[in-house]
């Protein structure tokens, strides 16, 4: 048993497999997927703890395909009652949908009953007291911090551990596990002079806690992004080159992976229609996925459906390889799943084109706005027009001059995607998406008039 965890992998895969069986009693082919999930959260603030969070959850859903139709239930409870219960509710809701020959359970030969399984569990101190630790000692290295330097206050510092095991059972046989955990550690630090006050935070996130940031380069990096961050104006509206870093560069390749998913294609709500075999970005940028990463965030050996992905290109050269595709999406589109039921797995991006760390992407952007925080706006899923209202630094000369507030950007994905000058070596993994600083060389910027 693992220090969050209370049921085992036999009790996870009882309960599937006995949903399963009780739907197929009804006459219906089925998939129960049931999750159990143990959490510690801790978090400190001046030496006082704040909130001290010991919490589980555990779920039960189940799918079920009978006469072309489809029905889903769940419930909290493993049980052999909650079960049936949960099944006879599935079966009412199916005999009460419409038929849809695109919704019934993959084929049996497309199933991951074998195969490359990632390490997703790291065995680590993860118990209460060991998420107090070290929130107490993020909280008094940023006070140390903070103490050092009269403009700056230290936040809260948090630690959090999570692990999970998950059962999935299908009524072709399948049935298969997977044990996951999940470690992170963030601080916010505050800034204030007399132009005013202003947060930022630092954060790291892995799957065991000896590969998380060190406390000390988090707290740093707090206090150097919120200081930074101190006399931010606004500049005038203008054509100009921008640089998002790691951060903000990683919510762009999320879009692009969004208009790339099977359910925005067929359902024609994609700004990059029909887009395998077209180029649609700079011709030497590469978009790759992997599902095996060992300990990787977003590592899995098979989808919600029971199949696995592949490691394979998305993007190569800047032509679409490869879209996201579940069974149903891929059978509207009239294609095979990718085994991206659930989503995209481990995205890199990388570039052929010239490129260098963070000195050399602002010695390459010259003059032009650094981009660190998105404030709030929109991006149309089916036309790509992007707004953003940013925060960030002003540079000239390949030089940091002030920071910058109050601005918003503008511009359609598949411009800016055509306008990447190239991608930096900065490289940082944000969730699933590993990334460096993106350089895109014009875009319209809304400033004070």
């Amino acid at each position: 048993m693992t220090a969050l965890l209370t049921h085992d992998e036999a009790a996870l895969r009882d309960a599937a497999q006995w949903a399963v069986e009780q739907a197929a009693k009804r006459g219906a082919r089925a998939r129960a997927s049931v999750r159990h999930e143990g959490i510690a959260k801790t978090a400190v603030r001046d030496g006082e703890i704040e909130m001290a969070e010991r919490s589980g959850s555990q779920s039960l859903g189940l799918t079920v395909f009978h006469n072309g139709r489809r029905g889903s239930a769940s419930t909290a409870g493993f049980d052999r009652a909650a079960i049936d219960r949960v099944v006879e509710e599935a079966m009412l809701i199916a005999a009460h949908v419409q038929p849809d020959p695109d919704a019934d359970l993959p084929p049996a030969d497309r199933l991951a009953f074998a195969g490359p399984a990632p390490l997703l569990y790291g065995d680590s101190p993860r118990s209460a007291q060991a998420m107090l630790e070290a929130a107490r000692a993020l909280d008094r290295i940023t006070a140390e911090i903070a103490a050092s330097d009269s403009r700056l206050r230290a936040g809260e510092s948090v630690a959090l551990a999570t692990e999970g095991l998950w059962a999935l059972a299908t009524s072709d046989g399948f049935c298969r596990t997977a044990l996951r955990s999940n470690d992170a550690r963030w601080t916010v630090m505050l800034a204030q002079d007399d132009g005013g006050s202003i947060s930022d935070f630092c954060q790291s996130q892995e799957r065991r806690i000896e590969a998380l940031i060190a406390p000390e380069t988090l707290a740093r990096d707090a206090a150097a992004r919120a200081r930074r961050a101190l006399g931010a104006r606004a500049v005038g509206s203008r054509r100009c080159a921008v640089l998002f870093d790691p951060r903000t560069a990683a919510t762009l390749i999320d879009i692009v992976a969004g208009a790339l998913n099977g359910a925005s294609q067929y359902r024609r709500m994609s700004f990059l229609p029909d887009p395998v075999g077209r180029c649609v970005a700079a011709a030497h940028l590469d978009l790759r996925e992997d599902p095996f990463e060992p300990l990787g965030l977003a590592s899995g050996g098979f989808d919600s459906e029971g199949i696995a992905g592949s490691s394979r290109a998305i993007l190569r050269s800047g032509v679409v390889e490869g879209l996201f595709l579940s069974s149903f999406s891929g059978r509207k589109l009239g294609m095979a799943s990718t085994g991206n039921a659930d989503g995209y797995y481990n995205l890199a991006l990388t570039s052929t084109a010239e490129s260098g760390d963070w000195a050399a992407m602002l010695r390459m952007l010259g003059s032009g706005l650094v981009v660190t925080h998105f404030q709030g706006g929109k991006t149309d899923p089916a036309s790509g027009n992007w707004t953003q209202a940013v925060r960030g630094f002003w540079v000239e000369g390949g030089e940091i001059v002030h920071a910058v507030t109050d601005v918003t950007l503008a511009g359609t994905v598949p411009a800016m995607l055509a306008a990447i000058r190239t991608v930096g070596r900065d490289v940082a993994r944000i969730g699933a998406i590993r990334t460096g600083s993106i350089l895109i060389d014009d875009m319209q910027l809304g400033g004070r008039a």
